[in-house]
């Protein structure tokens, strides 16, 4: 008979025992640190335009990867202060440039930078895929994809500015 009593205190102090232990065990524990949010880089309109006078046009060159055609400028030029308007120029020759003016649509990713989508004078959309800064959020070069007269498929192309 008196094996029942004992277990009966047994198993209270035994679980108050594990109970105190994971409590403490927790708070023994450091805290886990929050990741340190990435800098932004080009998260607003301005970065990419200026925001109280236009910024410099982005300079560059479409890699053109299919035979028989060479590199070609590109110029994205923003048209207004604190707007989503862009000209898109390419010099498809020494004879032929073609352009389009439109607004661009500005999206962030999870890496806390801008990323564009842009209107083409092929009627397909470029698309930014990796945006620099130097010490602001201001973008000084970008790469990304597009589509451009005569050639088949996406190309890519790399602009920057002062």
């Amino acid at each position: 008979m008196h094996a029942a009593p004992a277990r009966r205190r047994t198993l209270p102090a035994a679980l108050l025992s594990l109970t105190l232990t994971a409590a403490l065990g927790g708070l023994a524990a450091a805290p886990a640190q929050a990741a340190a949010a990435p800098a932004p880089c080009g998260t607003k309109v301005s970065d990419f335009t200026g925001s109280t006078f236009v910024d410099t046009p982005f300079k560059g060159k479409i890699t053109i990867t299919e035979p028989g055609f060479t590199n070609r400028d590109i110029t994205l030029t923003p048209v207004a202060a604190n707007s989503t308007a862009l000209n898109v120029e390419i010099k498809v020759s020494d004879s032929e440039t073609t352009s389009v003016t439109g607004n661009f649509q500005l999206r962030v990713n999870q890496l806390n930078q801008g990323q564009l989508n842009f209107p083409t004078y092929t009627g397909h959309v470029g698309r930014t895929t990796a945006v620099a800064c130097n010490l602001t959020s201001r973008v000084v070069a970008m790469t990304g994809t597009i589509h451009t007269t005569g050639v088949k498929g996406e190309m890519t192309f790399t602009a920057s500015r002062a």
